[in-house]
């Protein structure tokens, strides 16, 4: 790892940051995807994982302009929230709570990929780099669509379907 000194190094941090997140996402996402219950939200993943590649494109287009290397940065954000997901998963006995936790878990790294393309955003046009500042834009529009559509999901089905599952558990409780 590379000192930084000024913004620029900065920026470099956080795109190599958000490279090797997505690069990690393209290895949990299709286990995820196998592991979803709904059909709908198998398909907004495998929707999310074809996103991603095109994300991942898209930053090395970034460093290609820039001239840097991608590599150099371990994404311990997106490490740990992926780790959390499979802990998640792991103690949901029933598919439908476990479909509105793997839509939490996915959301959670959905925002730190936010914050993270904000802020590198930021820093391009700090950096008077609109051209880099685009390129990130298109992903960060992306992000926040499928943020909305696992949320519509959620409210309009999963989060639905655990009620019925927990309401039903409690009456099997207490009969």
């Amino acid at each position: 790892m590379k000192e930084i000194v000024d913004l620029y190094d900065l920026m470099l941090e956080q795109l190599r940051d958000l490279y090797n997140g997505e690069q990690q996402q393209l290895q949990a996402l299709p286990e995820f995807a196998e592991m979803a219950d709904a059909y709908k939200l198998t398909e907004l993943i495998e929707h999310h994982i074809k996103e991603t590649r095109h994300q991942e494109t898209r930053l090395q287009r970034v460093f290609s302009i820039i001239d840097e290397d991608p590599a150099g940065e371990e994404c311990d954000g997106i490490k740990g929230l992926i780790k959390e997901a499979y802990k998640l998963a792991h103690r949901c006995e029933n598919p439908e709570p476990f479909d509105a936790g793997l839509i939490s878990s996915i959301q959670h790294i959905n925002h730190y990929e936010m914050a993270g393309y904000g802020t590198a955003i930021a820093y391009a046009k700090a950096l008077e780099r609109h051209d880099i500042a685009e390129i990130l834009l298109e992903t960060l529009r992306e992000e926040k669509k499928a943020d909305e559509e696992l949320s519509d999901l959620a409210e309009a089905k999963i989060n639905v379907d655990a009620t019925w599952t927990s309401l039903v558990g409690k009456a099997e409780k207490t009969q």
